[in-house]
């Protein structure tokens, strides 16, 4: 358990961090279809093996890793619904393949010395966090953690899909300045901050002189979801057809599988670097894959970019980000961003 929580920039010293975890093989072997299954089971193993590699890094840079444990006996039987097969109601993951605790920024919301458990995914989370910090969040209040974004005294809120955030967050946290944005999606989809004045984003967000007057902003192009429009395409498109456990065969996930998880990890990795990624300080930061701009853009200031490469961040829906969640970093609450 960590035993102190403190947080106000994103390019503070990193002291304690949550890493995520994936289901074991075991999981996926209930499964009929031997492709379907060894597809799966290669993506669960696959995707330890990457979260392994994130918390050696991490420790190597004698950073403090906690992580969620999982019950080692569950298998995908256990989200089947009556029909036998896994909708949305069950599996709450867009995927249709029910999420584990992989991406803990998504619940964990940590300002200053306060966490607020922000979905019921929090609960993954909840024993790794000192009783005295957390707040969990009823229902009719949950929104995805990512939406909010703690720069110092300023507190980046996007309000596009939820008008209410903007006066939960100041509620919780009045001593803040709240700066509504209304760009629909996590803000680490779109902007990272690497340090004070300075922004990689995509064009997803083009006002970010009125964000973050007079910062530095280094644009990627051709960046995130949008390069893999087919993707996103295939992975909305099946509603309650992508499972049925007892079947030899299932045309439409077999589609997918073939499509996807045997061939998709080079091509999103040669066409895709994402903004999703984590500082370790103002000098260091963790990223998914090699970009030649941006690595270029990165020496002339100064900041060295450590490959964690996350190769599925696409079948989870999060990457480098997303699947830690900051504890601790050394720094106090300082005025970063002009009105």
């Amino acid at each position: 358990m960590s035993n102190t929580v403190n947080y106000h920039a994103p390019w503070h010293q990193l002291q304690s961090v949550i890493v995520g975890r994936c289901y074991s093989e075991n999981f996926f072997e209930p499964i009929k279809n031997a492709n379907i299954r060894e597809s799966l089971q290669r993506i669960a193993r696959e995707t330890e093996q990457d979260y392994a590699n994130i918390v050696n890094i991490l420790s190597q840079l004698g950073i403090t890793v906690v992580r969620p444990t999982i019950d080692c006996d569950l298998t995908i039987m256990d989200f089947v619904n009556q029909q036998g097969s896994i909708d949305f109601a069950t599996a709450k993951s867009c995927t249709l393949i029910p999420r584990p605790p992989m991406q803990p920024r998504d619940s964990v919301l940590v300002i200053g010395n306060t966490v607020l458990g922000t979905a019921a995914e929090f609960d993954w989370f909840d024993t790794l966090i000192a009783s005295d910090c957390k707040h969990c969040l009823g229902q009719e209040q949950w929104f995805d953690a990512p939406l909010v974004t703690p720069v110092g005294d300023t507190v980046i809120v996007d309000c596009r899909n939820h008008a209410w955030l903007a006066k939960l967050i100041q509620s919780w946290f009045p001593q803040h300045k709240i700066k509504p944005v209304y760009i629909g999606g996590h803000n680490d989809a779109v902007f990272c901050l690497p340090r004070p004045g300075m922004i990689i984003g995509t064009y997803h967000a083009q006002n970010y002189n009125e964000t973050f007057p007079g910062w530095q902003v280094y644009h990627l192009e051709n960046q995130s979801w949008d390069a893999v429009p087919a993707w996103r395409q295939l992975k909305h498109s099946n509603s309650n057809k992508w499972w049925v456990p007892e079947a030899v065969a299932n045309p439409d996930f077999a589609q997918f599988v073939d499509t996807w998880l045997n061939q998709w990890t080079g091509y999103v990795q040669e066409t895709v670097f994402d903004v999703n990624m984590l500082s370790v300080n103002e000098s260091q930061i963790l990223v998914n894959n090699y970009n030649r701009e941006l690595f270029a853009y990165f020496k002339t200031q100064g900041i060295e970019p450590i490959v964690a490469g996350f190769r599925h961040r696409f079948f989870w829906d999060g990457g480098i980000h997303c699947v830690t969640s900051d504890l601790h970093r050394v720094g106090e609450c300082e005025h970063y961003v002009q009105s």
